[in-house]
């Protein structure tokens, strides 16, 4: 609501129900000689109920959080120590060789790791020229048996 429009309002803005006051006397009086006909509530106890009644209280205890941080940091140490052990190889006594290196993994790593300059060094020109490759032949019977292996592998393989 704006504050230019506050001089106008007339009316207080509460609404009553018609007939409200008329029926209000009369509905409170009635009420106020139902309490004072009915003074007891309905409910009972025993003679001597409370007499005996006693409430023990116990002693606060003491609350050990499980989370403390000294806890969290034994966990957490005995959790690494046993991955670390875990990881470490203990039970495996066999040493690693070249031939349980993967071709992929190891045509990866190269491919990967070095630069053309440096596989260059590697080898000789003479061993690089094109007629190595272009006159290299091959026996038919080593091509059909090539192409024999490939065309098992690719039936069984679907």
């Amino acid at each position: 609501m704006k504050n230019e429009n506050l001089h106008s309002i007339k009316g207080s803005g509460f609404k009553i129900p018609q007939n409200y006051f008329e029926g209000l006397e009369d509905s409170i009086l009635s009420e106020a000689k139902l309490k004072n006909l009915v003074s007891d509530s309905g409910f009972k106890t025993p003679e001597g109920y409370l007499d005996n009644f006693t409430v023990s209280v116990k002693k606060e205890t003491k609350v050990i959080s499980i989370f403390s941080k000294k806890n969290i940091l034994l966990v957490s140490s005995i959790a690494a120590s046993l991955v670390l052990f875990f990881s470490l190889n203990v039970f495996k006594n066999s040493p690693l060789s070249f031939n349980d290196l993967d071709i992929t993994t190891v045509d990866n790593y190269i491919i990967d790791e070095t630069e053309t300059g440096d596989l260059t060094t590697l080898f000789q020109d003479n061993e690089l020229s094109e007629t190595n490759f272009i006159e290299y032949t091959l026996s038919e019977e080593t091509l059909d048996s090539y192409l024999e292996t490939i065309v098992v592998d690719d039936l069984f393989l679907e």
